[in-house]
């Protein structure tokens, strides 16, 4: 859904942002709500999730549902957040950047 109304609440990105501008950016807000919008349009349109669907969503990433091939690479699907070089991405630490603790079973 997207959020209409203006928040006064602190945005924050992933560390993994390394100080870029093209990042997403997320606050909680009172309601357990998330917002999520684009770093660098920050006036633009913001996006709100309630809690449920952002711990289904943080779960997923968790998972690797939303790894996207490498171009001309086969498909690895350790939901690990691997790239297929045996090497992790962190996904777990950009995760909890965003305040994404563990999804309950």
């Amino acid at each position: 859904m997207i959020h209409n109304r203006p928040t006064t609440a602190a945005w924050r990105k992933s560390s993994f942002c390394n100080g870029a501008d093209a990042c997403v950016e997320i606050t909680e807000l009172a309601d357990g709500n998330v917002l999520v919008r684009d770093s660098k349009s920050q006036d633009g349109p913001v996006l709100r999730f309630t809690k449920a669907e952002w711990a289904a969503f943080t779960a997923g990433v968790r998972e690797g549902e939303f790894d996207l091939p490498l171009t001309g690479a086969p498909v690895v699907s350790a939901g690990d957040g691997s790239d297929g070089d045996g090497a992790t991405r962190g996904a777990e630490t950009v995760l909890a950047d965003f305040g994404a603790g563990p999804v309950p079973a």
